[in-house]
């Protein structure tokens, strides 16, 4: 099942880009947060939040890097991407804070919304 959503997304894209349409307003948009959290699982039983200005990594379904962005101060983010699959993978240059990767799909003239949160490691 899954591969066959995989296939629809690509060959969706394939034309988009073989006809020459340039997508707008599409993307994803959300906001980051740190938080501290309770229990072992990464980001799980969290309270305490507070906008958290972060680095995201955006990668393809196959893995290829698209692009990093630098949210706002405030963690609020904007990218516009094209119809796809992707990963977006919070970055953290240390073992914490540290957050959980998420796959998104992305749909013509659609912005996918996404709340990340970094567990800052305090229990």
């Amino acid at each position: 099942m899954k591969r066959i959503l995989l296939i629809s997304v690509l060959f969706s894209v394939l034309i988009l880009t073989a006809c020459g349409g340039k997508t707008t307003n599409t993307g994803i948009k959300g906001q980051v947060f740190l938080a501290e959290c309770m229990g072992n699982a990464v980001a799980a039983d969290c309270f305490s939040q507070e906008p958290y200005q972060a680095t995201l990594i955006i990668y393809t379904a196959a893995y290829e890097e698209v692009t990093r962005i630098e949210t706002e101060a405030d963690g609020k983010f904007t990218l516009e991407l094209e119809p796809g699959v992707y990963y977006l993978h919070p970055y953290s240059a240390s073992a914490y804070p540290i957050a959980n990767d998420y796959h998104l799909g992305v749909v013509e003239g659609e912005w996918t919304e996404i709340t990340v949160v970094y567990d800052s490691g305090i229990r």
